[in-house]
């Protein structure tokens, strides 16, 4: 019976089951001592607020952002129209070896 290229040696094969199970033994103590351990809160660093002109544009974005999706959402299609796409995959080309 012929090897395939990708055959593994036992020693190796053997190592690498012995490291998942102990794996698998210490995912539970990890978990259990990131708990313990006060973890740094992301937004330890203080930042300033934003300007006033920027909340009021942020606000102004945001209402126009919700007009638009209204109008989107609103808007009937009538029954039996066209679809807009189609996805139709294409083949990949392939190049000629040399």
């Amino acid at each position: 019976m012929p090897q395939s290229s990708r055959t593994m040696k036992r020693r190796r094969f053997v190592t690498l089951v012995a490291l998942s199970g102990a794996a698998l033994v210490a995912a539970p103590l990890s978990r259990a001592a990131r708990a313990v351990t006060p973890a740094a809160a992301p937004g330890s660093a203080k930042r300033r607020a934003p300007a006033p002109a920027v909340q009021k544009e942020i606000a102004n974005q945001e209402k126009s952002l919700a007009g638009q999706l209204k109008i989107i959402r609103d808007y009937e299609l009538p029954p039996g129209s066209p679809m807009a796409f189609a996805f139709k995959p294409l083949r990949a080309r392939r190049e000629p070896r040399s």
